[in-house]
Parts: C-alpha cells; sequence; structure tokens
C-alpha cells in the first residue's frame, strides 16, 4: 500500500455544499433503485424496536410496526452476557442493552465514529479514548471494552482498537458489560469490559426500507441507504442491505478528515420450525487522518486560559531524551493566545485501509430445551497509518482471523421426589425448589495471521513542535538528526528504525514487543461449559470455565536484518473461570455476587504475539484479570423503573509500554444507574460512578514511563528538555487522565405529533495529566441537546453538541491505556457549540 499524502482541503463554497447534498443523495437513490430492481412497492415505513426472542448469545430480531412515540428503554433480557437466557434483573453484572433510540439520543455515532464521551451519557464509567474514529469499542472501568461481533470476538486489534475507523452503520444494538468476558465468549487480552454488537437483522415481515443524509457544522457529511423485506412469499428467506458514505472534515484544523464507504448484507432463512441460518457482511474503505497528536505542550495556564508555550529549535536540532536535547528555557518564546482549533497534527499524516468480515451463524432445534448452534466468523484488515509528529507508524500487510465455534444450548428440570415436594409447599427464607438448569457448552478454534510492521518507541515527541509559530510540515521526527541517526543501527531501541518494505519514507523496530511489529501465526482451541442453576425460586447459581490453548509461531517480519532476525514457537494454556450468586430479595429486587478469575496474553497493537530477542516469554500469556462485584438490581413500579447499584474491584493487567514490564493495576469503586419510562412518551437515565484506580510498579526496578515526564511550564521554569523520556520512582500510582467521579442524566419526551426532545448533561472529576500530579483538568461539565420531528414516511432530527459552548478538555489518553504515556505531550481541546442535521425517507 504506497504512501498517500493529504493536503490541506479548504472549505467548500456554499453551492459545493449544496450539489454534494445533491450529489450524495443522487448517489444513494440510484444505489437503491439498482438493489431494489421491481420490489420497491412496499408498505409506509413506521419506527420500530428490535424484539430478542428465544435464542441466546445471538438473538433473532424481528422488527414490528408501532405507534411513532415507542421506544423502549428499559432493559429487560440480555442474551449476550453469559450466553444464556437471563434477564438483566437476574444477570450478576453491570450490563447495559443499548437499542437505537439510546444511540441516537446519547449522539454516540452522530460524528461516524465512536465520539469519547458519548457513551459515558448512557454508561458513567464509559468515557472513550480519543482516536479520531479508530475506537471500535468505548473504555470501560478505565480501559477499552473488548469488541464483539454477533457474539465473536474480534482480535485483529488491541485496546478496542484495529487502527481503521469502525463501520457504526451496520450496529443495530449493543450490550455492553462491564467487567472481564464470560466463559462461552473467551477473552484473548485484557479489557474493562465487553461490548457485543448485534449488526443489522433481515425484515422477514415485509419490505420496507430508508435514506437518509445528514449534514454537520465542520465539513460533515454522511449519507446512506437501508433497504430489506422476505424474498419468497412464504416469507422463511429475508435480506437486509445498508449503505454508507462519509465525507468528514473536522473542527481541527482543515487536513483532519475521515471519508469511508460501507456497504453491509445480511441475509436469512427458516426453511423450517426447527432450523435457521443467518449470514452477514460487512465490507469498509476508509481515508482518514489518524489522530495520534492533538494540542501538544499542555499547561495550567493552556488549561485554564488558553496560553500556550511557543518556542522551537531548528528540525535538525530536536532531540529525543536528556542527551544532547537542550533545556526549554534556552529557546523558548513567549506564551501566546492559541486557537482551540489547532493541533499537532502533520498534514501528511495519512491513514488508509479496507477490511471486511463474513459470519455464518446456523441453529438446529434438537428437541425440547435443546438446541445446536454453529457461529463461524472471518475477519480481514489492511491499512497505513503514518503520524510524523508523534512519532507513530503501523502498517499491516493483510492481517486476518478465522474463528469457529461449536456449541449445545440445554434447558431442563432435576425431578424433584414427592417428599421433598411436600417439605416446600411452605416457602422459606431460600424459596422453593425448583432446580431449574441452563448449559450452554460446546468448543472454539482460531486461525489468526498478523504481518505488521510498528514504529512506537519515540511515540509522544509531539512537544518539541512549535504549532503556533512554525510551518505543519516541518513536524516531522524523521527529519531530524536524532532520528536519522537511529536508523539501519541495530545498536537503537527495538533493533533501530528499518524501512518498511514497499512503504517509502516509513520505518519500523524489529524488537519493539509488544509495540507490535511482528510475523504471527497462531492457533486457538478452547473447550468452555457455562451453567445456570437456579435452586430455588429466589436462589440461582451460575458457574463457567473455559481453557483456551494457544499455538504460536512468530518471528520478525521480511525487512528485518539478518542480525536482529528471531523466531520462536510456543503453546501455551490460559484457563477462565467464573462464579456468582443471585438472590431474589423479592420478585423485584434481587442482590448478586460475581466472581471472575482469568489468565489474558499480551498481545501486539494489531492482536498477534510479538517476538523479544529471547523468543516467545510464557509470563506473557499468564497475565492475571480478575473481578470481584456484588450489587442490587431493583425493577419497580410496575417494571416501569428499573435501577441498580454495584461495588467493584478489577484487577487489570496494563501492557503495550515500550521496554516496560506488564504492570498489574487495580479498579476499585461504586456506581449507580436508574432508568425510568413511566408511559411510552418519556423515558429517563441517570448514574453516578466513582472509582479510583492504582498502578502497582512497585515490585520492578522503575516505575512508570512517560514521553514527558513534566509539564512543559516546569521545563520552562528549570531549563529541562522537552520529550525527556524517561521513568518515574517504582511505587503505586493512581491512575491519570481519569475523573475518579462522573455522574450523567436522560431524559426524552416524545409527542403523539412526533415531536419530541432529549436533553442529556454529564459531570466529570477533574483528570491528572502526569504522575506528578501537578498539572490536572479540572471539574467539568457537557449539556447536549436533540430536537427530532418523526413522521411514518419520514424523519427529521437536529443533534446539538455542547449547548453552552464549554471550553473544556480531555486527556490524549485514559485510565490504563497503554497511550497514556503521552499525556503530557497532547491535551484535546473539546469540541465547541455543534449543529448536525439528519432527514430521512421512509418507504
Amino acid at each position: 500500500m504506497g504512501p498517500r499524502q493529504q493536503q490541506a482541503r479548504p472549505s467548500p463554497s456554499p453551492s459545493r455544499r449544496g450539489a454534494k447534498v445533491i450529489h450524495r443523495s443522487s448517489a444513494a437513490l440510484l444505489f437503491l433503485v439498482i438493489l431494489c430492481g421491481s420490489s420497491g412497492h412496499g408498505q409506509p415505513f413506521e419506527p420500530s424496536v428490535p424484539v430478542t426472542e428465544t435464542p441466546t448469545v445471538l438473538p433473532e430480531v424481528s422488527v414490528t410496526a408501532t405507534t411513532p412515540p415507542a421506544s423502549d428503554v428499559l432493559p429487560s433480557d440480555s442474551s449476550s452476557v453469559y450466553g444464556l437466557d437471563l434477564s438483566v434483573l437476574d444477570t450478576p453484572r453491570q450490563v447495559t442493552p443499548v437499542n437505537q433510540a439510546m444511540m441516537r439520543s446519547s449522539g454516540m455515532t452522530a460524528q461516524g465514529y465512536l465520539d469519547p464521551l458519548s457513551t459515558a451519557f448512557l454508561i458513567p464509567g464509559a468515557i472513550s479514548e480519543n482516536s479520531g474514529g479508530m475506537m471500535a469499542a468505548p473504555v470501560v472501568r478505565g480501559m477499552a471494552a473488548q469488541p464483539y461481533i454477533n457474539g465473536m470476538e474480534m482480535t485483529v486489534l488491541q485496546s478496542g482498537m484495529p487502527l481503521t475507523p469502525f463501520n457504526w452503520n451496520m450496529v443495530e444494538s449493543d450490550d455492553i458489560t462491564e467487567g472481564p468476558a464470560n466463559a462461552v465468549f473467551g477473552q484473548t487480552q485484557a479489557a474493562g469490559g465487553t461490548a457485543n454488537y448485534i449488526t443489522k437483522q433481515p425484515y422477514f415481515d415485509r419490505f420496507r426500507g430508508q435514506m437518509w443524509d445528514t449534514t454537520g457544522m465542520y465539513e460533515n457529511y454522511m449519507w446512506g441507504a437501508d433497504i430489506g423485506g422476505p424474498i419468497d412469499k412464504e416469507h422463511n428467506v429475508a435480506y437486509r442491505l445498508s449503505y454508507m458514505g462519509m465525507e468528514n472534515g473536522s473542527y481541527y484544523q482543515p487536513s483532519v478528515h475521515n471519508d469511508q464507504q460501507n456497504v453491509y448484507l445480511a441475509l436469512g432463512a427458516r426453511p423450517t420450525d426447527n432450523y435457521s441460518v443467518d449470514f452477514y457482511s460487512d465490507f469498509g474503505t476508509y481515508d482518514f487522518t489518524p489522530m495520534m497528536a492533538w494540542m501538544n505542550r499542555p499547561t495550567t495556564a493552556l488549561i485554564q486560559d488558553g496560553l500556550y508555550n511557543t518556542g522551537s529549535l531548528p528540525v535538525s536540532q530536536v532531540g529525543i531524551g536528556s542527551i544532547n536535547n537542550p533545556g526549554f528555557a534556552s529557546y523558548a518564546g513567549p506564551s501566546e493566545p492559541i486557537s482551540r482549533r489547532m493541533i499537532a497534527n502533520n498534514p501528511e499524516s495519512q491513514g488508509l485501509g479496507y477490511t471486511g468480515f463474513v459470519q455464518l451463524v446456523q441453529r438446529l432445534q434438537l428437541g425440547e430445551g435443546l438446541q445446536l448452534r454453529n457461529n463461524t466468523f472471518a475477519w480481514y484488515g489492511r491499512n497505513s497509518v503514518v503520524s510524523p509528529a508523534a512519532y507513530y507508524t503501523e502498517v499491516s500487510m493483510g492481517d486476518y482471523e478465522i474463528d469457529n465455534r461449536t456449541e449445545i444450548l440445554a434447558q431442563f428440570s432435576t425431578p424433584i421426589g414427592k417428599a421433598i415436594e411436600r417439605s416446600q409447599e411452605k416457602e422459606g427464607l431460600l424459596g422453593k425448589l425448583v432446580l431449574r438448569h441452563q448449559v450452554d457448552t460446546g468448543i472454539e478454534w482460531r486461525f489468526q495471521h498478523n504481518l505488521d510492521y510498528e514504529s512506537q518507541l519515540y511515540f509522544g515527541s509531539a512537544n518539541a513542535w512549535d504549532i503556533l509559530r512554525t510551518n505543519p510540515t516541518s513536524w516531522n521526527l524523521p527529519q531530524t538528526a536524532f532520528f536519522q541517526s537511529v536508523i539501519r543501527n541495530p545498536a537503537a531501541p527495538g533493533g533501530g528504525e528499518w524501512p518498511i518494505p514497499g512503504k517509502t519514507g516509513a520505518y519500523f523496530e524489529p524488537l519493539n514487543g509488544s509495540a507490535g511489529t511482528t510475523d504471527c501465526n497462531y492457533w486457538a482451541i478452547a473447550p468452555f461449559f457455562q451453567h445456570d442453576l437456579e435452586i430455588t425460586d429466589k436462589l440461582s447459581l451460575l458457574f463457567g470455565a473455559r481453557a483456551t490453548t494457544y499455538i504460536v509461531s512468530s518471528q520478525t517480519p521480511p525487512g528485518t536484518p539478518p542480525e536482529l532476525f528471531v523466531q520462536s514457537q510456543t503453546v501455551q494454556e490460559l484457563p477462565m473461570v467464573n462464579a456468582s450468586a443471585v438472590y431474589k430479595i423479592f420478585p423485584w429486587w434481587s442482590a448478586y455476587f460475581t466472581y471472575d478469575w482469568m489468565y489474558v496474553a499480551n498481545v501486539g497493537v494489531v492482536g498477534g504475539f510479538n517476538v523479544s530477542p529471547m523468543g516467545l516469554s510464557g509470563s506473557s500469556f499468564r497475565l492475571q484479570e480478575q473481578l470481584f462485584e456484588g450489587g442490587f438490581k431493583w425493577q419497580l413500579l410496575h417494571d416501569k423503573l428499573y435501577a441498580s447499584l454495584a461495588g467493584f474491584s478489577q484487577e487489570i493487567p496494563l501492557f503495550n509500554f515500550v521496554d516496560a514490564p506488564v504492570t498489574p493495576a487495580t479498579v476499585t469503586g461504586l456506581e449507580t444507574s436508574i432508568t425510568y419510562q413511566p408511559d411510552h412518551h418519556w423515558w429517563m437515565r441517570a448514574g453516578y460512578f466513582y472509582a479510583r484506580g492504582i498502578e502497582n510498579w512497585s515490585g520492578f526496578s522503575t516505575g512508570p514511563p512517560m514521553a514527558q515526564t513534566y509539564s512543559t511550564a516546569l521545563a520552562l521554569q528549570a531549563n529541562l528538555p522537552l520529550n525527556n523520556y524517561a521513568n518515574f520512582a517504582p511505587g503505586a500510582y493512581p491512575f491519570i487522565g481519569w475523573p475518579q467521579q462522573v455522574a450523567n442524566a436522560m431524559v426524552t419526551y416524545q409527542a403523539d405529533s412526533g415531536f419530541g426532545a432529549t436533553l442529556s448533561a454529564l459531570v466529570m472529576s477533574p483528570q491528572f495529566l502526569g504522575y506528578n500530579y501537578a498539572t490536572a483538568i479540572p471539574w467539568q461539565y457537557l449539556l447536549n441537546a436533540r430536537i427530532f420531528y418523526a413522521q411514518p414516511k419520514w424523519e427529521l432530527s437536529l443533534w446539538i453538541y455542547n449547548l453552552t459552548n464549554e471550553h473544556y478538555w480531555l486527556p490524549y489518553a485514559i485510565g490504563s491505556m497503554g497511550d497514556r504515556t503521552a499525556d503530557y505531550s497532547g491535551i484535546v481541546p473539546g469540541l465547541p457549540f455543534w449543529i448536525q442535521g439528519t432527514f430521512a425517507w421512509k418507504f
């Protein structure tokens, strides 16, 4: 994949904007005409709500017509937490089913990608990473959730980031669980939670579709078309076809953009009463700006007063570390006001790629309470990501995974003797004996291939550049004498920087550990067992176990010099267990306790396993993740109000520090949420999250590393070098880039006429930027709103972001994410008051 430089794109004139809208609408209409043929005689489209039916992990979704105001947001059945048919009230975890109504109200994907704060409007402990669209899952409890597609784990990624944008248009609903995965799904790498995406399902009832166009401030353009319906007269075979196009600019610099095209297809067949088959597929192309560099040199003066520290060295003299790197005071200029739109992005930054997946799900009903299911999933991705200012390079030459899970689901009851039945006629403290079972057991196997070139040993070097007074194309670390000295230098860290084959001007480090360079193939084979035993009508126990065997072969990729070439093989076993108890104090009030324990693996940036000079270390496959969680759930007011309260302690291994060990961390906290929907006009949500995260570096020779271990203000005061790349002392360190307290609230009203509005609020406590805890983002709040008018044949929506135009800030990386080492090298100016409108025509 050859390099492609992105030039600054001037704002289009009003006439050009109008032409763009006409062009997009015409393209979407032509797309529909070609695809629909003569089937466009469908009935008027009415808003609908997907209904989850009996099959678990991957629910079947049927669509039925309802009155316009109907949008049920109360959690009911959740089928993707333990792979069993459990209601949210009976699920011993904090889980939030997110449907389309909630996605639209929170603005989760209004910008075409996962906005870092949008999920937090629904789940207060889910503030996400700022990646410019490369996140495929929100951050939960300080670390990215592990994404799943229709119950199958995505593994060609790390920390929720596949390094290409994600097709959010294909997502029908999402079950977000806080804490580790279940024994049925499995979990390869460390994660703060799980996000299981249920993709769009075929329409079996009748033909229906819609076209839509979205236009927002700062060159925000998205459009699409969606159709589906039965293929045969008996309505046993159906389809769903969905297209989305995007040409998005950005509030930040005219060179920042995100263009993509996605086509999603779902086919379903129900040939007999006891057999069903579903096929899902997606293909997308992406041309985007990788947001690896935001506003650099963050200080208290910048956060509070908008004053930026100027001053620059000639590019050739820029250094990294403390050697030959002069103190900042020797060349610093005055502090000056800076526009919040300016970031340290070199306009030659590039992100190019394409991804696709296919999935086949088959279900066979073997008898009453007995089902056989097979789920096969294959994902492919190829990309090129280069950020000269940060400095970061990632080139994936075509990575893929093939995953297959075959399972038996059984529901049955244990016969109870008459003597025992008589003794249980009178209900006691533990309730009446029932002995009902739900079991999900089977085997899963996966093959994965990675050929990845990574350079990120000097990631976070952005403080070298004065972005106020210098040319953006000069923010380029490879142009410095320092970087030139490590090119083809096998004695340099990571084996030095070497040209990536076929990628002019881009470099990789052959031995950078979990930073990601690898040529890897591996098999994973995992038998699993999950059992829910309802002992009485009040007490149930849940137990699960999984044992994953990894057979790995890894080596340094082509282009590695012979003296640095390393090859290794290993076989490793990673166990997982979970155990829970649920006690129904009353039918509307349940208490639960959960314990989860597992080993996860230290994977590379795109999910492969990376050799070190010593080969493949077994310790990289024995990283402990553990969860203790207990709480209460309530379903009150005739099932119109749902509330939960949970306390938790979750141990997560932190990896992907270059030349730093995997570090244990513990997140301990309390969270509560409430959802109230008194009728089909109103619904309200509110939540509060308090958690303290601690990184434990006490047992290591050094503490946490950072690209710069102090604020730029201190560098100026003490004449210290920028980008000193150093470590703190060993010890226990609270998370940085982490608000220990978050509160949210959201209320929606929709009248019978179709008019409706949503108002939502988010409050965040201070967030420190470095492990010296000297510079912090203060308390902040954000207000969003949405106004809409929905009719059977069309809908108009206006989304208003940052209603009061708050000058809020976000850290470069949050909590335990690996790139938090750059938090003193970058800070994100939050979006200002921002308006986006969507018009949808339905048929």
